[in-house]
């Protein structure tokens, strides 16, 4: 079992560590109110968020759309050439445009939300079953699929695992759509046991194909765009799988599946590197598999155990992952006390990080841990921390919908502590690393104000937290 984090060792640290981990951060207040509310009021308090506002339905992507219509549009243009090319060009670019929306709509919830958790779980679902717009291109379904996330993110993985493969975007990116009697598709079959459930190796190439069988029939209704079943394209005959032979449907197999050793493994391993450490310990992933099949893969009660154990907070982990590029943006923003930035510039940072959401490399997701940082994502994080604080006042013919004002430092840096170097170094240190800074590090920065003085003057304030942010200690959450 996991060992309880003692309450004697609650601290801003320690406060700072659960927001960052199970969340995007915190501002110094947050941190100091979390503290305050003590551990056990702190871990409840993320597991059972306040209800967020329902959507307002105003988002294009909420809302199905004609589909059908628009196919047929497209066809009846195909004695145009000329006209449908620039038709199809016409519908590329909407949906471009809306794709584009739906991912700063996301990016601000994670920012803006009063239930960090569920969009950090919701991120966390999104990597685990990898589904990418790219080859989807239907805003509304990879909207629908965040929302499925969304619902279940801290409820049951099983139902879950069934609520995806019934899902239109998971369908039409693993290709189940094509899946018939006559032709079953193994692409979703295979995935759902190498990357989702199982891993390589607890499986046969016999699974595959029998339970690719049983996954005929999987359908999508154009015209409501949801999940249909058509029997008549169903393989209704027996099947093999995993050492049991039935007449099973897509469902019996998900079941069969979840009901496998290796499922909680995996799961866990996967949950305790992503909130935890890059590379858990074979002891600690059956731990977490061990509380995932006490807890009939319920997730809240397995969280509850990992958010306020002693191995969550000890000195190895706090401070020890690396920021993916989302974690990166969106807690450097709330740091900082300011806004997102304008939505194409955020894809393009997003991008140049390697993380652009609803756009996971492939099936896999994102590699995480090391493979965030190179010399060129580095860089570009160092200089994207210089546009968050200086925005475009020295960049010459930026577009307006783009530029954007130096950061306001009035939260930041209080005035009474720009002509104390110590308490300035120490205080921003506090919002930046949650920490206390090594006499070395301190010194740098005591060294930078020197070089300025007596200038305390707001570029100065910009370019000591520039510096601040372009340390390896920054990179770290």
């Amino acid at each position: 079992m996991l060992t309880p984090q003692p309450a004697q060792k609650w601290s801003f640290v320690t406060a700072a560590h659960l927001l960052n981990r199970a969340g995007f951060g915190g501002t110094p207040d947050e941190i100091e109110a979390t503290r305050a509310a003590g551990l056990e009021t702190a871990v409840h308090n993320l597991l059972h968020p306040p209800n967020e506002p329902e959507d307002d339905g105003t988002h294009p992507w909420t809302i199905p759309g004609d589909l059908p219509a628009r196919m047929r549009e497209v066809r009846e243009l195909m004695t145009q050439p000329d006209e449908k090319k620039e038709k199809l060009h016409e519908l590329q670019r909407a949906q471009r445009d809306e794709m584009l929306d739906l991912r700063t709509w996301w990016l601000g919830r994670m920012k803006e939300t009063r239930a960090p958790l569920l969009e950090k779980m919701t991120l966390f679902w999104h990597g685990h079953f990898a589904t990418s717009a790219q080859k989807v291109t239907n805003v509304y379904w990879m909207w629908r699929q965040n929302d499925t996330f969304r619902q279940n993110a801290l409820g049951n993985f099983r139902t879950l695992l069934h609520e995806i493969s019934r899902d239109p975007a998971m369908m039409v990116y693993l290709d189940l759509t094509q899946s018939r009697k006559a032709h079953p598709n193994e692409n979703w079959a295979r995935e759902v046991m190498e990357l989702f459930t199982l891993g390589i190796g607890h499986y046969s190439e016999t699974d595959i194909r029998e339970s690719a069988r049983a996954f005929t029939g999987y359908e999508i209704n154009l015209t409501n765009q949801q999940f249909r079943f058509n029997p008549a394209q169903h393989d209704a005959s027996r099947k093999s799988f995993m050492g049991r032979t039935d007449d099973f449907s897509g469902d019996d197999i998900l079941d069969i599946i979840v009901q496998q050793p290796a499922c909680p493994e995996w799961l866990g391993r996967k949950l305790w590197r992503f909130f935890v450490e890059d590379e858990p310990s074979p002891q600690m992933v059956s731990v977490v598999a061990g509380l995932l099949r006490e807890n009939h893969f319920e997730l809240r009660p397995v969280l509850r155990e990992i958010l306020s154990s002693a191995e969550f907070y000890s000195d190895r982990v706090v401070r020890s992952q690396i920021k993916s590029p989302v974690q990166f943006l969106v807690q450097s923003c709330k740091l900082l006390e300011t806004e997102l930035p304008p939505r194409g510039i955020t894809q393009n940072a997003l991008q140049q990080m390697g993380q652009v959401l609803l756009a996971p490399p492939n099936v896999k997701g994102w590699d995480g841990g090391k493979s965030w940082i190179s010399t060129s994502t580095l860089l570009f994080r160092y200089n994207f921390a210089n546009y968050l604080l200086n925005g475009t006042a020295n960049q010459p013919n930026v577009p307006p919908i783009l530029q954007r004002a130096p950061l306001d430092l009035t939260k930041i840096v209080p005035a009474e502590l720009r002509d104390r170097p110590e308490d300035l170094v120490a205080h921003l240190a506090r919002r930046l690393f949650q920490a206390p800074l090594d006499g070395k590090q301190t010194e740098t920065f005591l060294a930078y104000l020197k070089t300025r003085a007596p200038d305390r003057g707001d570029e100065t304030m910009r370019r000591l937290l520039h510096l601040m942010m372009s340390t390896p200690q920054y990179e770290l959450t």
